[in-house]
């Protein structure tokens, strides 16, 4: 037996009726994202994606409250850019769904943050100047932990020096 690419497949599986309706809905999907990157501010477009459409109704999915709110702004615009390319959309809902990949390709890693020296200060004089409460004992919390991750790294640091 030979090995065929996915594409082969899906091409076979495009053909059958019980799967036409599927990608015709698919393939009118993949062209309302396109038009919707053709029209919407690109800074915003960069964001955000496509989702749904049912029954003239589009979903699109912003990766944060200030995207999304800013996409709202427009909805009136797209829905006449919308109509004016063809596509009956009555209606555009903005929801919010980070997108944590992305998120990570775009700088945002699973390291921990840390506390420059002059901020180690101001928590330092801070937690000096609060009274006995909860947030002094998590600032305290806090430096102490830093300060644990600074000793053990300069001692790490020194032993492959």
């Amino acid at each position: 037996m030979t090995a065929r690419k996915i594409n082969f497949y899906l091409g076979a599986m495009r053909l059958t009726p019980e799967h036409q309706r599927l990608f015709s809905h698919a393939d009118l999907l993949t062209a309302m994202h396109q038009a919707f990157v053709k029209i919407a501010p690109p800074q915003l477009t960069q964001r955000c994606v496509s989702g749904g459409f049912s029954e003239g109704n589009l979903t699109i999915c912003a990766d944060n409250g200030a995207i999304a709110a800013k996409l709202r702004q427009t909805v009136p615009s797209l829905l006449l850019k919308f109509h004016a390319m063809g596509y009956e959309v009555t209606a555009i809902r903005i929801t919010v769904q980070a997108n944590y990949r992305n998120n990570r390709a775009h700088g945002i890693s699973g390291k921990k943050p840390k506390i420059g020296p002059a901020g180690m200060e101001s928590l330092n004089d801070l937690a000096v100047e609060l009274p006995q409460s909860p947030l002094k004992t998590a600032i305290e919390s806090l430096l102490k932990k830093q300060r644990m991750e600074r000793s053990g790294r300069n001692h790490s640091d020194s032993d492959t020096q």
